[in-house]
């Protein structure tokens, strides 16, 4: 099963970072006041879009999904399980290209986090929350 999950997270991080567009697309620079969820700094380098800001609200309803009983099945666990590891990985890279590479409290979690991916822990959902509040924070700090 460990095999299976590596796989699938490994396609889902693949997936996420295909190219799309033509190369005109690819010239143009992003126009951050259409953008919402903060996937860019505002006074950043244009065309740097960040990666956890576009998993996070995916992982929230998933969240919503897992908590209701009828919706804890074990398709929707095992989502759930391989999109917070997409998640985590997304949010070392963000914090690791702004510089912010020294948040023990954020690595702690984080790890806490994965290693409780492959067990059934019932509090797994609100360390993950609380681990998206730590990246947004440290995001946000990073920003000023």
């Amino acid at each position: 099963m460990y095999h299976s999950v590596h796989s699938l997270m490994l396609l889902l991080a693949l997936a996420a970072c295909r190219e799309t567009g033509s190369e005109a697309d690819r010239a143009r620079m992003p126009d951050a006041a259409t953008r919402t969820g903060g996937a860019e700094f505002e006074d950043g380098e244009p065309g740097v879009e960040f990666e956890a800001p576009r998993l996070i609200p995916a992982i929230r309803a998933q969240i919503t999904e897992i908590e209701d009983p009828e919706g804890a099945t074990e398709g929707n666990l095992a989502a759930f399980k391989n999109g917070v590891g997409t998640l985590v990985s997304a949010m070392k890279t963000d914090l690791n290209r702004v510089g912010v590479t020294d948040t023990a409290d954020f690595y702690a979690l984080s790890d806490s986090v994965l290693w409780k991916i492959g067990g059934t822990a019932s509090d797994l959902p609100d360390q993950v929350e609380r681990l998206i509040g730590v990246y947004e924070e440290r995001m946000r700090k990073a920003a000023n």
